[in-house]
């Protein structure tokens, strides 16, 4: 015999509310999804400079293993200790900042930092213009547009000002930006001489390794590009997660509130239909699992209704804003998937304790 979806019929059967209750819960979902996804693409933006460097290892001050919010400085002489060493191919020094660009119409917070000149840490492209001289400086094409600058436009930074040379492009998050100027430019704004930030290593051999023995000669911290990725996204993650936790927690509940609202009140305006189940000998059981299913109906509906505007907005924002990136992952899905049916379950509370406490005879005196 074929079961009937009491459930699914009883929470469509009055398609306005039901469509209502559905988009709202959509659009609450949609938001822990958003932010999951905003989160996720900043963290893949944060790290671009150093995912996209050509170095193998990267070499910074003892124990520091990331960029962001983070001071690193090694003397200069051992750039030569590095290049002699088995299995080293090139070493390159850069200094770093976090500074702010500014400009006659506005101000970016930016990574500033100074390479050599045909060195590893300058930038991998050049979408316009060309790479710094002299007084020069390179930004990412987001940032200029931000900045209302163009190649010619003067910018200001590390306490001077500088030309603008040429664009790179990638490097702009929802955190900050990127730019470029020369190793010794750089040195000079900010009265340093002997001293570099990080050293960029090229390998012949497993970075791994190479890394070790690096470590073992100069003291100094050397870790291969990859794991200094990790590293420095776990270092941005760790500072942002009690914001984001928030921010979840508050969608979450939107959505626990729309979906007991809607249950509740579906569930008042069905008590004489309740109240004929049970007079026919539908058990209290059977009535919780019509309250649960259509709170599960409820749930499913709006999370995929959530998964298609979450990629909807994906899209839009990837050509609307180039400095914000949505990535919607598996991971999060499933995390929000998990959310709404817990939230699903909690708001069939109320409901299914109505439910529990119709009696027959009450329901047919007040009709």
């Amino acid at each position: 015999m074929k079961r009937v979806p009491v459930g699914r019929r009883n929470l469509f059967a009055e398609r306005r509310r039901a469509l209502l209750g559905v988009a709202g819960v959509g659009v609450a979902l949609l938001m822990v999804l958003a932010l999951d996804g905003i989160f996720a693409g900043a963290m893949k933006r944060v790290t671009a400079y150093i995912d996209t460097s050509p170095a193998d290892i990267i070499v910074s001050q003892r124990g520091v293993k990331g960029m962001h919010m983070t001071s690193s400085s090694l003397p200069l002489s051992a750039v030569e200790d590095i290049r002699r060493m088995k299995g080293v191919s090139r070493a390159d020094p850069i200094l770093f900042e976090t500074n702010s660009l500014k400009s006659p119409k506005a101000r970016a917070l930016s990574y500033v930092i100074g390479y050599v000149p045909g060195g590893r840490g300058g930038p991998v492209t050049i979408t316009k213009g060309r790479p710094p001289g002299p007084g020069e400086i390179v930004l990412d094409e987001s940032a200029a547009s931000k900045l209302g600058v163009s190649i010619g436009s003067d910018v200001s930074t590390l306490g001077r000002s500088w030309k603008v040379s040429g664009f790179t492009g990638g490097l702009t998050n929802i955190v900050n930006t990127t730019a470029f100027v020369r190793f010794d430019d750089y040195a000079a704004a900010r009265g340093t001489t002997g001293t570099a930030s990080y050293i960029l290593v090229g390998a012949e051999s497993p970075a791994g390794a190479v890394a070790r023995e690096i470590e073992k000669e100069t003291g100094l911290t050397a870790l291969p590009r990859p794991e200094f990725s990790r590293e420095e996204a776990k270092l941005v993650r760790d500072m942002s997660t009690q914001i984001m936790q928030i921010m979840t927690i508050a969608a979450l509940l939107i959505a626990l509130a729309v979906i007991g609202l809607t249950l509740y009140a579906d569930t008042l305006a069905r008590l004489r239909e309740v109240g004929v189940m049970k007079a026919l000998g539908t058990r209290t059981r059977r009535l919780a699992l019509i309250v649960l299913s259509q709170a599960a109906w409820m749930a499913g509906a709006a999370m995929a209704l959530s998964i298609v505007l979450a990629f909807a907005l994906a899209a839009v924002m990837s050509r609307a804003a180039s400095n914000i990136s949505i990535e919607v992952t598996a991971v999060s899905i499933a995390r929000v998937a998990i959310g709404a049916g817990v939230v699903a379950a909690i708001g069939a509370v109320a409901p299914l304790a109505r439910v529990a406490r119709v009696d027959p005879a009450t329901v047919f005196r007040r009709q």
